[in-house]
């Protein structure tokens, strides 16, 4: 009896960038109704195994699949016709136009024999395709602009499906959800497996891995390690295949020495988003910042560094009040921001990793009105090292390394400021077992430094393992504190919701 081939299969693919062997002579396959987990190091070559599959690098070698037929793809087009859907980490979508037009981009109904667009087809299949990730109430006629990061997320997964692909692969899906859509998008997955699509998934949540996935592949320094059954391998093996460290290693434990006060918030407000905000953070110590999707905690960070307006309340820097309206005037004070979005405005793309890792600098930097990059060559080297970004090539385009070196790079611009406070949102979103491990260790050493840390995470091992201090935000409130005595991951969850002894 003849087996049926797999829905997908990679057959010894390599690709190569400039100095970079990016993936060597990978094999990997999918069966139809399967989810087969692809996991490694940000830069391990995962990302882009799966762009060559999505037709973004046509110039690949070895061999593809599709059904046990052989095919070439050199270019997006012909991967959507050979039935592969591709979900990326950082979302795809047209912030401008509707939710409708970016559900169907590419393929709008017309009204027959003419040129126009059939707006009621539009919206009939729009909603269909909202249906089928539980956002039927969301209102397909508004701009993307308007929607949350979780809904935009939602709509990115809806788009793909509208194309019926039998191979899909999801690269961080669950980067911008809340917990409860994270669930309903476990139960989108599991009817698309009983429809016979064959899932590729991308993650570094290890829980999520062993929830979903059927098999599991490890990959590292752009080669195949091993590939497994799910239920053969534990979250330990794993690490340990990923990075040659124990994940009891992950979070090691702090003497912090907390000084004087640095920054104090009084009754903050922003109409509309969080209101009478009142918490300080000291010298040297990691005070976090916990809740749910839509608490209102990037809407704090950015109004404290005067990229979105306050409407009330005081600020206090070591004593001193202060006014902030813009992002460059928090810079110059000593308060910086890492935001949540690298690639929307965190860093320069077209630029090199020296130019991002010294923008905030260069007049320190410069003689008078000049500025020589080679003068300077020696301090981004350092950072280089410091958070062990790869490849090491200071002058090597930010767009050509992979999302975890990018969010170190992002890292490195800050620690280049010598920050008074360093307000970090989400700094660890998307980023792999090795790379997290790196940033927190810049970020403690920043701490022991005297550095006033404040940080906006949902990952609450994160906030558990780091954090001195964490205050509770709730629907634009903060409604309670936790001393370091009592922060773990079972009260941290309490009382984001609003349960618990912590809660006021």
């Amino acid at each position: 009896m003849t087996e049926t081939p797999a829905a997908l299969e990679m057959l010894k693919v390599s690709k190569s960038f400039p100095g970079t062997l990016a993936v060597n002579k990978v094999s990997f396959s999918v069966k139809a109704g399967e989810v087969h987990a692809l996991v490694g190091e940000n830069g391990a070559g995962k990302s882009t195994l799966m762009k060559i599959l999505a037709g973004s690098y046509p110039d690949y070698t070895g061999e593809v699949r599709i059904k046990g037929k052989s095919v070439i793809l050199h270019s997006p087009v012909t991967a959507r016709e050979n039935g592969i859907g591709m979900i990326y980490q950082e979302l795809s979508l047209a912030r401008p136009i509707s939710v409708a037009e970016n559900l169907l981009a590419g393929r709008l109904p017309l009204i027959k024999g003419t040129p126009l667009v059939n707006w009621k087809a539009v919206e009939k299949e729009a909603q269909s395709l909202l249906v089928r990730v539980g956002l039927e109430r969301l209102d397909i006629r508004i701009p993307i602009s308007e929607i949350s990061q979780c809904e935009a997320q939602l709509v990115e997964i809806a788009k793909v499906l509208g194309s019926s692909p039998s191979v899909l692969v999801m690269d961080e899906p669950t980067s911008a959800l809340s917990s409860a859509e994270v669930e309903r998008l476990f139960g989108i997955i599991k009817q698309l497996k009983s429809q016979g699509i064959a899932i590729a998934y991308i993650s570094h949540h290890l829980q999520e891995i062993f929830e979903i996935a059927d098999s599991i592949t490890v990959m590292r320094d752009g080669r195949h390690v091993t590939t497994c059954g799910i239920n053969e391998v534990t979250s330990g093996k794993i690490v340990e295949l990923m990075v040659g460290k124990n994940i009891s290693e992950f979070y090691s434990p702090r003497q912090p020495v907390i000084g004087e006060e640095s920054l104090r918030l009084e009754h903050i407000t922003r109409y509309g988003f969080f209101h009478d905000i009142n918490l300080a953070v000291r010298r040297g110590e990691i005070l976090g910042v916990c809740g749910l999707a839509g608490a209102g905690r990037t809407e704090l960070a950015r109004s404290l560094v005067g990229v979105d307006p306050l409407d009330g309340g005081e600020l206090y820097l070591e004593g001193k009040k202060i006014t902030i309206r813009a992002m460059s005037e928090a810079i110059e004070k000593g308060i910086v921001y890492l935001t949540e979005s690298r690639k929307t405005d965190g860093l320069a793309l077209g630029l090199t990793v020296e130019d991002n890792s010294l923008a905030c600098i260069i007049p320190l930097l410069s003689r008078g009105p000049f500025y020589s990059p080679r003068r300077n060559r020696k301090k981004v080297v350092e950072l280089i090292k410091l958070l062990a970004i790869y490849p090491p090539q200071a002058d090597l385009p930010i767009r050509n390394l992979s999302g975890g070196n990018q969010q170190k790079v992002l890292m490195a611009k800050w620690i280049a400021a010598a920050p008074r406070v360093m307000i970090l949102d989400e700094p660890t979103r998307g980023v792999d077992i090795g790379a997290k491990m790196i940033l927190h260790e810049a970020i403690t050493g920043l701490a022991a430094k005297g550095t006033a840390v404040i940080l906006f995470t949902s990952d609450l091992p994160e906030m558990s393992g780091l954090c001195d201090r964490v205050m509770i935000m709730r629907q634009g409130h903060i409604i309670g504190e936790i001393d370091k005595a009592n922060i773990s991951e079972g009260s941290l969850l309490l009382a984001a919701n609003g349960e618990g002894e912590f809660v006021a």
